[in-house]
């Protein structure tokens, strides 16, 4: 600690979703203190989420190696890059054996995470400041404003920023402007997901197109990830009115501009819904594998559309996942879509 200003850690390395649901804990942290050194430890895939942040002094890359004995040397030398920089705090809000061990090679005297069972893999053992959550059922970005108020650190509002440059803002508009009349409403659907108990049918998409295509009020921009096309391209054949595909993004600044630009994200619970709500665009969110409780969307206005139990086992079976997904039909879907733009 420097003139008593200290020099803060935060971890989550990944995944797109649970990085963007950390966002408003950065802000907390911020206000909290105005003059820290506040560092970011990240993935390369997540790294775009937080790049730039007006918030953030520096982001601190682990690059995965696909070689085993590789990948410990870099984790290692990860490490030792934390030491060095001597934080004073460290908030663990991955709760990992990995992210632990950064956290513990730090040599952070104060070590900030969650118990168990939030924290996996006995995580916990390597922090010193262990916050209990008042109920396993909340969500993501609740359970990490909780681990800031042990500090003190508060966001009431859930603030959440994602820098976009001034030229990727550029590129983007002039696509939307080029693409769509301005007189009609944008509806991003984005199709594809990593999990398949998170998979709405394909049909269902095609079919939502067609039925915001026919209200005469929409248009529909169908959106993929990387190696994704072949899903968005899927939909638009197998839909009557064949929805506008969305260009290949280089990066995750330029998806995110572009559901900004957007009247509405329709998906399921995926890295790019939560970019949508943290970009303030409203959401609906169709969910059948996770706990929508635990998974929503961070900021209002939302609708999300789940047709399961009210209080889901923390494992749902992919079989009940799958049958719960074909109970929301792309009738409820179009008019969940047609409320949150009215």
């Amino acid at each position: 600690m420097i003139n008593g200003v200290p020099r803060i850690l935060i971890i989550r390395l990944s995944a797109i979703g649970d990085v963007v649901r950390v966002l408003p804990a950065l802000h907390a942290l911020r206000a909290r203190f105005p003059n820290a050194q506040i560092d970011w430890a990240v993935e390369p895939k997540s790294l775009d989420v937080i790049s730039g942040h007006p918030m953030l002094d520096q982001c601190l890359v682990f690059e995965r190696s696909g070689d085993r004995w590789a990948g410990i040397r870099r984790f290692w030398d990860f490490c030792r890059l934390v030491r060095r920089t001597r934080y004073d705090i460290v908030m663990d809000f991955h709760g990992i054996i990995k992210s632990g061990l950064i956290a513990r090679a730090s040599g952070a005297p104060d070590r900030y995470g969650f118990s168990a069972p939030r924290s996996r893999e006995w995580s916990s053992l390597f922090t010193n400041r262990r916050i209990r959550l008042e109920s396993d059922r909340l969500d993501r970005v609740a359970e990490n404003l909780a681990l800031c108020a042990a500090l003190d650190a508060h966001n009431e509002a859930v603030d959440a920023v994602i820098f976009v440059p001034e030229e990727v803002q550029e590129e983007v508009d002039d696509y939307f402007d080029a693409a769509f009349d301005g007189g009609k409403r944008v509806v991003i659907v984005h199709a594809p997901v990593d999990r398949p108990e998170k998979q709405w049918p394909l049909e269902y998409y095609a079919a939502l197109c067609d039925l915001l295509l026919a209200d005469g009020r929409f248009e529909v921009l169908l959106t993929w990830g990387p190696g994704q096309r072949n899903v968005a391209e899927h939909i638009r054949n197998k839909s009557r009115r064949k929805p506008e595909t969305a260009p290949e993004t280089p990066d995750l600044k330029h998806f995110a501009w572009m559901v900004q630009r957007a009247d509405c994200f329709f998906g399921g619970d995926t890295g790019p819904m939560h970019i949508a709500s943290a970009m303030g665009t409203p959401v609906v969110a169709v969910f059948g594998g996770t706990d929508p409780v635990k998974h929503a969307p961070m900021r209002h206005p939302y609708e999300v559309l789940y047709a399961g139990p009210e209080n889901p086992p923390r494992r749902i079976p992919l079989e009940d996942a799958r049958r719960y997904l074909r109970m929301i039909t792309p009738d409820a879907a179009y008019d969940a879509c047609v409320r949150i733009c009215s």
